[in-house]
């Protein structure tokens, strides 16, 4: 494959540093006993409750919404990136290493998922035993085989978005060193190049944003099976700290996944245009107005933490 006018198309893989890194930390930290006791405890007072087919409803609409927004901004990033001026064969080693890191992406979590990690143990396998203890209906629906042996209706509601965030990561990944390899090509457009990876920026953070929303609907899913009552409410309110402690998790994951994406090609324009970041920021931001440029440079600070702050809502929900 090699390198792209010296800017490799394999910085894509920089952005899956930050999930392997906090697999990392929570498999150093969290003992398996911890999790087991944990588990139970959740697990204590569940029972098939109506509502809680309402809540799948819920489940579902935003589901569809997700990926429909994946399907938008993939189009964003795969129709910038044919309009780049990379060379043909430029393309396809770039669009080749998308789609490999795509797919070493699923495979490294397909294998990491027999490893009996924490993070799998916690964030996944604890909702697959909270359902299995919640009877039937709800443990047949939610657990038992529905695609194919070993997938759910469960895992199906999270493979699907999931498989669909991961591509467009990656066709951001792709686009955003496209606009760096046209900013290295043409004289004097590195400020355009800093613009279009701004407007870049904020639509990835937009969509970490709504994985984030859809992680904390599906953890607070099995609330609504604690059933009704003063006993339930108290319940429910100790489940809620679990799952607001788990959105907090991938908060902070997305957010470093944000920066992690785009921080190598920043760092190329920054190269490239011999000016810091903060003089590059400004020039791909003016708009004959300070207080216009205020206000886009605000937005694009909030859209750097959007998902960790999307996270901490689950706080006052």
């Amino acid at each position: 494959m090699g390198r792209i006018g010296r800017h490799s198309e394999w910085t894509i893989m920089v952005g899956f540093l930050p999930v392997l890194v906090g697999i990392a930390v929570l498999e150093l930290l969290i003992d398996p006993e911890l999790v087991k006791i944990l588990i139970d405890d959740l697990a204590s007072g569940l029972g098939s409750a109506a509502r809680f087919v309402r809540s799948l409803i819920m489940m579902s609409t935003v589901v569809t919404c997700y990926v429909a927004l994946c399907l938008a901004l993939l189009g964003y990033f795969v129709a910038g990136f044919k309009r780049s001026a990379l060379p043909a064969h430029g393309k396809r080693a770039l669009a080749w290493a998308g789609i490999a890191c795509w797919v070493a992406f699923h495979a490294v979590l397909a294998g990491l998922s027999f490893l009996d990690l924490r993070l799998f143990s916690i964030a996944y396998d604890s909702l697959v035993q909270l359902y299995g203890r919640a009877g039937d209906p709800v443990a047949t629906a939610m657990t038992g085989d529905w695609l194919a042996p070993g997938i759910s209706r469960h895992l199906a509601s999270i493979l699907l978005p999931a498989t669909a965030g991961v591509a467009v990561v990656c066709a951001g990944s792709c686009h955003a060193t496209a606009i760096v390899h046209d900013a290295r090509a043409e004289e004097n457009k590195a400020e355009e190049a800093v613009s279009r990876l701004l407007h870049a920026f904020m639509a990835m953070s937009g969509l970490l944003v709504a994985s984030m929303l859809l992680l904390m609907l599906s953890y607070r899913l099995p609330a609504s099976l604690y059933g009704t009552g003063e006993a339930a409410d108290l319940r429910i309110a100790e489940y809620l700290a679990f799952a607001n402690v788990l959105s907090i998790f991938w908060g902070a994951v997305f957010t470093l996944t944000l920066v992690a994406v785009y921080a190598p090609h920043a760092l190329a324009l920054r190269s490239l245009s011999g000016l810091s970041l903060g003089q590059i920021l400004s020039k791909g931001l003016e708009s004959g107005s300070s207080v216009k440029s205020w206000v886009q440079k605000t937005e694009v600070a909030v859209s750097a933490v959007a998902p960790l702050l999307a996270a901490l809502t689950a706080y006052v929900m």
